[in-house]
């Protein structure tokens, strides 16, 4: 390629180092303005474009004005001018390939392309987006494979007597990550799940290359990530994911200054440096806030993975031998990034099938641990909607713990755990902003009572004489129906149970019945007196109210059929008992 002279491309110069300084300020623009600098960016910008085109045409000056359009249409399609960030973008592709040599074009070749991918896919258009992104990797390979080590960006075209290889290659890298980023996001949105999370993971192993490396945000999506795994029942590849989430941390403890930004600033000599060390503590801030963010969301993720691990291992128990043989196994591959070792991480929790209680409790202790530092982050008072769900979470981590407990009495201390977790919370929210958790909350307290009027009551069966155990039976069948009848009451229109509950709550609404029925029975009275019959006349009643709900909605009958087949044959069962019952009292 003929270059230009200096003293031609010299004023160019002088606007791309404005140019240059506006983008690095950017990201101190004020919330009032947020394209403030960007928009100085494209003026400079423009003035190169107006020079560009006073030049006689040829391979270098269609080299430096691609890589000038391009820079336009990304801050245009960064700026929201979506329709004219495609217009120059495009323009750029056209004027690229009028040079020959692609290192001299390769890098607003690629930028265009990648940006296209973002624009198609912000209007929703994900062929097109997909196209666009694909393409650029194959431009990048296609490069690659030519083995050109020469990368031209627009200050070396704008200095091409100067040339050396510095920087160009990084630039180059950066670029293909943000491809396999945007194209997952693509994948994502056009459903296919398993080939986003694969670009997911690609993306994060090509960012730990780059010379601007985020390693907190690095952290926090590679946390994020493990939960795509996890939904997938993918454990082995869930829990690699987390443990690099914690080996980055674990790898630049102590990295995030210590601001107060309450202390003495010191004697300053002008307003002007006060202003400059408030933006510096500003930027310290900001780092460390995305610092407690992340870590928040790695312990957050941590915890869903040990919850998980313990309900699959739950269910496991509850399954048929051929049952089993039907689930696939639990570990499956596992993509790794290269040169990263997280095997210290590793060994705190297993991936494998859960199947004693002392497995079940490691599991356990180390969900619980990261349960407690996220509440540490999403507190009741700032993230109080996090903060409610992690809490359940724990409940929830006790009660899979529980299915591998043998001693009856550390079953019943875990339930009192969950209860005590739980009843604090229904008691803080606001009905008014969050009704619906407190029904879940509300629901769970009494299957909670429920199980322990279960456990209490086996005890007392082996010793009926035990006035202690009937009475502690009695107390804990009162918590169960309190708790459902609450649930119930929040249903309740104008101080009336609905004649039809809307379909979220039909199964809820009619399992709480049962319950309430069931726990009627549990009542430990003396044989064939009032508080018997009334006992009985309970569980008929509530047994009833299901019965009738299902015969007159008959789509409520696929909501309950086990249930529903039980109330049935008790609604038949039970007159017959209170008419014993009124007999021997009668005599």
């Amino acid at each position: 390629m003929k270059f230009i002279s200096d003293d031609i491309i010299g004023p160019l110069r002088i606007e791309l180092e404005k140019y240059e300084k506006y983008l690095k300020s950017a990201q101190s623009d004020p919330v009032s303005e947020p394209y403030r600098s960007k928009y100085a960016a494209m003026g400079c910008l423009e003035n190169m474009q107006e020079k560009i085109n006073n030049l006689d045409e040829s391979e270098h000056q269609a080299a430096i004005q691609s890589a000038v359009l391009t820079a336009y249409g990304v801050l245009k399609t960064e700026t929201e001018e979506l329709s004219m960030g495609e217009k120059f973008l495009t323009r750029s592709l056209e004027i690229c390939d009028k040079v020959k040599e692609e290192k001299f074009t390769i890098l607003p070749r690629l930028r265009s392309l990648i940006y296209l991918g973002v624009i198609w896919c912000g209007r929703d258009n994900y062929d097109k987006a997909k196209e666009c992104l694909e393409k650029s990797m194959k431009v990048f390979t296609e490069f690659q494979e030519e083995n050109s080590k020469e990368i031209y960006d627009l200050r070396d075209l704008l200095n091409p007597r100067d040339y050396k290889m510095d920087k160009q290659n990084n630039t180059l890298e950066s670029y293909i990550t943000h491809a396999y980023f945007y194209l997952a996001q693509v994948e994502g949105k056009s459903g296919n799940t398993r080939r986003s999370a694969e670009l997911y993971h690609i993306t994060l192993d090509g960012q730990r290359k780059l010379p601007e490396f985020d390693w907190v945000d690095w952290a926090k999506n590679c946390a994020v990530l493990s939960q795509f795994y996890r939904n997938e029942e993918n454990f082995t590849a869930a829990r690699y994911h987390l443990a690099a989430a914690l080996s980055m941390f674990d790898r630049h403890a102590g990295d995030v200054e210590v601001i107060d930004l309450e202390g003495e600033k010191g004697d300053k000599e002008t307003q002007e440096k006060e202003v400059i060390e408030e933006e510096e503590n500003s930027v310290l801030a900001r780092k460390q806030e995305a610092r407690r963010n992340a870590e928040g969301t790695i312990h957050l993720h941590c915890a869903k993975y040990g919850l998980a691990m313990l309900e699959y291992a739950h269910c496991e128990l509850l399954l048929t031998p051929e049952q089993k043989s039907e689930k696939r196994d639990v570990a499956d591959s596992s993509p790794q990034f290269s040169d990263f070792d997280v095997d210290k991480r590793l060994a705190e929790v297993t991936d494998e099938s859960i199947e004693d209680f002392e497995s079940a409790r490691v599991t356990f202790l180390w969900a619980q641990k990261h349960t407690l530092e996220a509440q540490k982050y999403y507190t009741m008072e700032d993230r109080c909607s996090d903060y409610v769900e992690l809490s359940r979470d724990l409940s929830q981590l006790y009660k899979h713990l529980i299915a591998f407990e043998v001693d009856e009495e550390r079953k019943s201390k875990m339930h009192r755990r969950r209860a005590d977790l739980l009843e604090p919370l229904y008691r803080e929210l606001s009905p008014t902003y969050y009704l619906l958790v407190i029904r879940q909350i509300l629901f769970e307290l009494g299957e909670i009572f429920s199980d322990m009027v279960d456990l209490k009551r086996a005890r007392w069966e082996q010793q009926p004489g035990n006035q202690h155990y009937a009475k502690k039976v009695n107390l804990l069948v009162n918590q169960s129906v309190l708790y459902f009848q609450t649930f119930l009451d929040t249903m309740k229109v104008e101080g009336k149970d609905p004649e039809k509950y809307n379909e979220d709550n039909v199964r809820p609404a009619l399992l709480a019945f049962f319950y309430l029925g069931r726990m009627a029975s549990k009542y430990v009275v003396e044989e064939n007196s009032p508080a018997q019959l009334q006992n009985v006349n309970t569980t008929y009643t509530n047994y009833k109210k299901i019965v009738d709900y299902c015969d007159a909605d008959s789509s409520a009958v696929s909501k309950l059929q086990e249930e529903l087949e039980a109330c049935r044959e008790m609604v038949k069962l039970l007159p017959i008992k209170m008419e014993k019952i009124r007999r021997s009292l009668t005599v």
